[in-house]
């Protein structure tokens, strides 16, 4: 199965070559480990051979090291590269370096900096707007951008606006259920961090913060919003 590191013996050659620093083969793998599965997850993509991580140039390059060491890499996706800033910290206090060879990926733990969902839509995609195909909503669906602060515009039908208070309410449990799940499956999809909505005319308008979700929480929530059937157009901006 592809990952983003594609093969960490190169990643080792390069970091030696180009930066004279030496990364373990131990330390790389955990790392390539999570930041695949965290990658996918917010992004809804799988790694294939247009998605993968590259080093910086030298001039680029820095380490720091502390309660939350980071160093930079670019996120190659479809002939495009992406600044992205990778860090790292431990459970147990502890300070991880690139040479390192006794990792503990139970203890140790990486995530994205700068890490650009949407750009990387575009990218890859650039004439479609979702990484996921969906089929016979209800309702018409407009997606104008899809952004990690993503805000959802509801048109209700004309005999739904007076229960628009209690259509809220189903939208609220299904996002908590979402998160539920989730939480239960040692957030395997993610949750949403928070939300927040308001009604303006025919329109119930979602803002919300995709937290460690990405895209995926709209392959649920659609066809969930469907299934409802009291919407006439649903627009992700």
């Amino acid at each position: 199965m592809p990952t983003l590191f594609f093969n960490t013996s190169t990643l080792a050659y390069d970091f030696q070559n180009r930066y004279h620093q030496h990364i373990s083969l131990e330390f790389a793998n955990c790392a390539d480990m999570q930041l695949t599965a965290q990658f996918e997850l917010l992004t809804g993509l799988k790694i294939n051979k247009q998605i993968s991580i590259a080093t910086r140039s030298e001039q680029e390059f820095f380490i720091e090291y502390g309660e939350i060491s980071k160093i930079p890499f670019y996120i190659y996706a479809n002939h495009n590269w992406n600044s992205v800033t990778v860090l790292w910290k431990s459970k147990s206090g502890r300070i991880y370096k690139l040479e390192d060879t006794y990792i503990d990926c139970d203890d140790i733990e990486f995530w994205f900096e700068e890490l650009d969902v949407a750009l990387i839509h575009r990218q890859m995609f650039p004439n479609i707007k979702l990484p996921f195909k969906l089929k016979d909503l209800s309702f018409e669906l407009v997606v104008t951008r899809i952004n990690m602060d993503a805000t959802i515009q509801l048109q209700l039908k004309a005999d739904q606006l007076n229960d628009a208070k209690r259509i809220e309410l189903k939208i609220d449990d299904f996002i908590a259920g979402f998160n539920e799940k989730s939480e239960k499956k040692d957030r395997i999809h993610g949750v949403i961090h928070n939300w927040k909505t308001r009604i303006e005319g025919d329109k119930m308008i979602y803002d919300i913060d995709l937290g460690s979700t990405g895209p995926y929480f709209f392959k649920k929530l659609l066809p969930e919003l469907s299934k409802m059937d009291h919407f006439i157009k649903v627009e992700l901006c």
